[in-house]
């Protein structure tokens, strides 16, 4: 995969044509996910683009998949990628697997103190981090060039809930949320977070997060593993409308994402 450190150039002026859209779009390189039958459904990750992964804490799926992202978006020589882990140390916590980054570092036959060397870590464990986040993720971006993905782990653990509101107005977390939505696509950088499912909503749950989340990602995908190990991947929401509402069966693919 080629460094895509190229940006998507912007519109001339405040409004684009359509046939421009899909002129860009259909000329941008898109991100691949490690998974071929998981590409072949989102057809890749478009830059510039803001992708929402969810599912149980249980198995892990949604933040075990981000992991692969980050591996997949440096094997371009020069690539960058940001890994902006969210949590609460009063109430949960977001780690990062260094041991499966590694792994995936090893199959892809990368080096890996290279390769570790441009994944930039960003942590937000309160929420007064997370306000300061958009920042130290603009510095980063400003500051090198190639970078292909800002990765978000469990990104409603802080903004999201009455608790973790009590003393902030909830428009400061949510801006945080459209900061680096704009930043990224300014950028021609993909944006993939996850978080876990609500418990509300059925057969396919809601995303945690409210209603401000899920109108925010331009594309959410719902991942659930089955007794048997497979993996299902739903799409609730897709830029291409023909995709919204497909399922499709990604086989044994959870010991590979959860490691």
């Amino acid at each position: 995969m080629d460094s895509q450190s190229t940006r998507t150039p912007l519109p001339a002026g405040p409004f684009e044509s359509a046939l421009s859209v899909l002129q860009r779009r259909t000329g941008t390189r898109r991100l691949g996910t490690g998974n071929p039958e998981l590409d072949g459904l989102l057809g890749g990750l478009e830059p510039g683009l803001f992708y929402l992964f969810y599912g149980s804490d249980d198995d892990g799926l949604p933040d075990g998949l981000l992991h692969r992202l980050i591996v997949e978006a440096v094997k371009g020589e020069g690539a960058r990628a940001v890994y902006l882990l969210c949590g609460n140390y009063r109430r949960s916590r977001t780690t990062m697997d260094p041991e499966l980054v590694l792994s995936h570092i090893e199959e892809a036959g990368l080096d890996a103190v290279d390769a570790l060397s441009r994944i930039h870590i960003v942590c937000a464990f309160s929420e007064r981090h997370l306000m300061r986040a958009p920042d130290l993720v603009e510095e980063l971006l400003n500051g090198h060039d190639g970078f292909a993905l800002v990765a978000v782990q469990q990104i409603a653990k802080i903004f999201y809930g009455r608790r973790a509101v009590r003393f902030e107005e909830p428009t400061e977390f949510t801006g945080t949320v459209s900061r680096l939505k704009a930043m990224c696509s300014e950028r021609g950088v993909v944006l993939a977070a996850t978080t876990r499912t609500s418990g509300l909503g059925g057969p396919i749950p809601a995303p945690e997060g409210g209603s401000y989340l899920r109108h925010a990602a331009n594309a959410i995908v719902y991942l659930r593993a089955s007794k048997k190990g497979a993996v299902t991947a739903y799409v609730v929401e897709h830029p291409d409308s023909a995709l919204t509402g497909r399922r499709m069966n990604l086989g044994g693919e959870e010991t590979q994402w959860a490691g």
